[in-house]
C-alpha cells in the first residue's frame, strides 16, 4: 500500500513538473510577428522611369516614408520621400532615371497612421466598457510601470478580467487589429506581442487604442465602421503586462513619431489626468 502511494506521489510530481515546463515553454517570446494591417506596395522600372505605387486601404490618412540608398547615391532622390496618402486611396510616384540596375533599388518603407496637419477636436469619449459596469484603475496617467513614454503617457489601465467586454469610445473606423498572440509577461521584451485594436475617429482626428486583448478576442476587422459603445472585443493579458487588464489610450499623429498619447475626458467630465490608482469608475 505504501509503495502504491509512493508511486502515485511521484506520478503527481512528474505531471506537475511537466505542466510547469510546458507552461514556461509556451510563454517564450513568440517566434511569429503579426502586423496591424497590410497594403499594396510595388515599383516598376520602365522607359527610364521608376514608378512606385502605394495603396492606403484604411479609412484614415497614412504617412508613408520611402527610401533607397542606391537611388540616393545615384542622385535620383535627395533623401527620404515623404507622403501623406488620403483615406482609401492610392498614389504613384514617378522618378526619371536612366540606365540603372533595378535589382539594387532595395526600397525601404515606413508607415505611420494619421496626418499631423489634421485639426484635432477634443470631444468627450465614452468609457470603454458596457453601461452598468464598474472597474477600478490599475495604472493611471504617468504611471511608472509603463505609462512613462510619449506613446503611452496619458493611458489608463482598467482592472478588467480576461474575457470582459470592451466597447468603442466613439464612432469611427477600425485601422489596426492584432488578435493572434496568446500569452503575456511582466517583461518589457513582450511589448510588441500584445493583441490590440486601434480605431480612427475622423470627426475628431483622434485615435483610440484598446490593448492586451485575449487571443482571438477581437470582434472587428480592419475597415469595419463602429459606433460609440459598440462591443469590439474581449479583455486579456497579452504582451508586456503584470496582469489582466485593459490598456486604453487616446492618441494623435505627431511629427517625427508615430502617435502621441494625449490627455482626454470621458463623459460626465471624467478627466484622464485626475484618475487615481484603485479609484472605481462606473459607466
Amino acid at each position: 500500500m505504501k509503495q502504491i502511494q509512493y508511486m502515485n506521489f511521484h506520478k503527481q510530481i512528474f505531471f506537475f513538473l511537466l505542466f510547469c515546463f510546458s507552461f514556461n515553454y509556451a510563454q517564450e517570446i513568440p517566434k511569429e510577428t503579426y502586423h496591424q494591417f497590410s497594403n499594396y506596395r510595388n515599383f516598376e522600372y520602365k522607359n527610364d522611369t521608376i514608378t512606385v505605387t502605394i495603396r492606403n486601404p484604411l479609412f484614415s490618412p497614412l504617412r508613408v516614408y520611402v527610401f533607397s540608398e542606391y537611388l540616393k547615391d545615384k542622385k535620383i532622390i535627395n533623401d527620404t520621400i515623404k507622403l501623406v496618402i488620403k483615406e482609401n486611396s492610392e498614389v504613384n510616384i514617378k522618378l526619371p532615371a536612366k540606365k540603372l540596375d533595378d535589382s539594387q533599388f532595395n526600397f525601404r518603407f515606413k508607415q505611420r497612421l494619421g496626418d499631423v496637419r489634421k485639426r484635432i477636436k477634443h470631444n468627450k469619449l465614452a468609457l470603454p466598457f458596457p453601461k452598468g459596469k464598474t472597474y477600478s484603475i490599475m495604472q493611471s496617467s504617468n504611471g511608472s510601470f509603463s505609462h512613462n513614454k510619449d506613446g503611452s503617457r496619458y493611458a489608463i489601465d482598467f482592472n478588467m478580467k480576461v474575457g470582459d467586454t470592451i466597447t468603442s469610445a466613439d464612432d469611427g473606423f477600425i485601422v489596426a487589429v492584432i488578435k493572434d498572440y496568446e500569452f503575456g509577461k511582466n517583461d518589457i521584451k513582450w511589448t510588441p506581442y500584445a493583441n490590440f485594436i486601434t480605431i480612427y475617429h475622423p470627426h475628431s482626428g483622434l485615435f483610440t487604442d484598446y490593448v492586451h486583448l485575449k487571443k482571438d478576442g477581437a470582434f472587428v476587422k480592419v475597415g469595419d465602421a463602429v459606433k460609440r459603445n459598440q462591443p469590439i472585443g474581449l479583455s486579456g493579458a497579452t504582451g508586456f503586462t503584470s496582469g489582466e487588464h485593459l490598456h486604453f489610450n487616446v492618441l494623435i499623429p505627431e511629427k517625427n513619431m508615430s502617435l502621441k498619447s494625449i490627455p482626454f475626458i470621458f463623459e460626465n467630465n471624467i478627466s484622464s489626468k485626475r484618475l487615481k490608482i484603485n479609484q472605481e469608475i462606473k459607466n
